[in-house]
């Protein structure tokens, strides 16, 4: 079992203190709260705004206590056990502990038991009780709504008008126009890269929260174009990575693929530290190649609840654009998201 090492520099008590408090003020109360589950896996934030801190990423499946008070949030209570070694004490009043392993660490239902969670590093705990290594641990925040589904029977989700219901994490492709001017950012709130003008028409490919991946087409005078940038390529085929492995060896790609399953890697995948899972995957679609896409633990978490034949669109890193004796491309996923045709 992985140990964490060393304990982050510390806050003054006070301040840590003050900072929370604040920020606990808008928790809702335990009593009244009703069961939610995790259509997709989204975000668990501190306060019911995009911009805020996120403390940790709910898996799909999971089931946690919240409480809907309007608008388009839902106060969530994240409750579960956590390694010991990955959290320390702190002087943070109620929110006793702190993770701080330096790649967050897993949430699990019971001791050992499934992955419900990641929750970052630096993220403050309330204690509970222990249980050998383990120590269940609670935190109150937010979750945006069209992510949860009521349960224990009332079988409406939890959705604002706005927003497309999902019951099985699949994302429906649909067509739309800008209602208003809007900025076109590279990752959600990121940098943007153009500004759509209303009524243009966007083809949406995936969602994640109150954010959508649009595509949208539309001509510019060839002399006004440069060589890419080190961002997301799209368009690449998969002969064309396999044809000139020098030339896309560590860039960032986005593909449509179709899952088949997650496997162990084996001799036959030398290029992959044996043991390590991964995604086998069909493509990228249209084309009837294979990829491999390595995973870490939290995604491979996530992976695993997909159905077999599932379309997702991965951004992927190409670890190796041609393996040895397949060859296949093996990516290194950086982003998912599942789509239906």
């Amino acid at each position: 079992m992985r140990q964490s090492s060393g304990l982050p520099p510390r806050l003054p008590a006070y301040l840590v203190t003050l900072l929370l408090g604040v920020a606990g003020v808008l928790a809702p109360s335990l009593d009244a709260q009703e069961p939610y589950r995790v259509v997709r896996s989204e975000n668990f934030r501190r306060d019911a705004s995009p911009n805020s801190p996120i403390l940790a990423r709910a898996l799909t499946g999971s089931e946690f206590r919240g409480i809907r008070t309007g608008g388009d949030w839902i106060g969530v209570t994240l409750e579960g056990w956590i390694w010991s070694a990955s959290v320390r004490p702190t002087n943070a009043g109620a929110l006793n502990l702190r993770v701080v392993s330096a790649d967050g660490e897993n949430l699990r239902d019971t001791p050992n038991g499934t992955i419900v969670a990641r929750v970052s590093e630096g993220t403050y705990l309330d204690e509970i009780r222990r249980d050998g290594d383990w120590v269940r641990v609670r935190r109150e925040g937010w979750i945006w709504a069209a992510s949860l589904e009521l349960i224990q029977g009332q079988a409406t989700p939890a959705t604002t008008p706005s927003q497309p219901s999902s019951s099985d994490s699949a994302v429906t492709l649909d067509r739309a126009v800008l209602a208003h001017e809007a900025p076109l950012l590279r990752v959600p709130e990121g940098d943007a890269t153009a500004t759509l003008q209303p009524e243009a028409p966007v083809r949406v490919l995936a969602r994640s929260g109150e954010w959508v991946r649009v595509q949208t087409e539309g001509w510019i005078r060839e002399t006004d174009l440069k060589p890419s940038a080190d961002g997301v390529l799209e368009g690449v085929t998969g002969a064309e990575v396999r044809g000139r492995p020098e030339e896309y060896q560590g860039k960032l790609l986005q593909w449509t693929l179709q899952y088949l399953a997650t496997q162990e890697a084996d001799e036959l995948r030398s290029e992959i530290p044996e043991g390590e899972r991964y995604m086998l995957a069909r493509g990228p679609l249209p084309e009837a190649g294979f990829v491999y896409v390595t995973l870490s633990r939290e995604q491979l978490a996530e992976v695993e609840r997909l159905s077999p034949l599932t379309q997702v669109v991965v951004i992927g890193r190409v670890r190796v654009a041609r393996s040895r004796y397949l060859g296949n491309p093996i990516l290194e996923l950086v982003d998912l998201a599942v789509r239906q045709r």
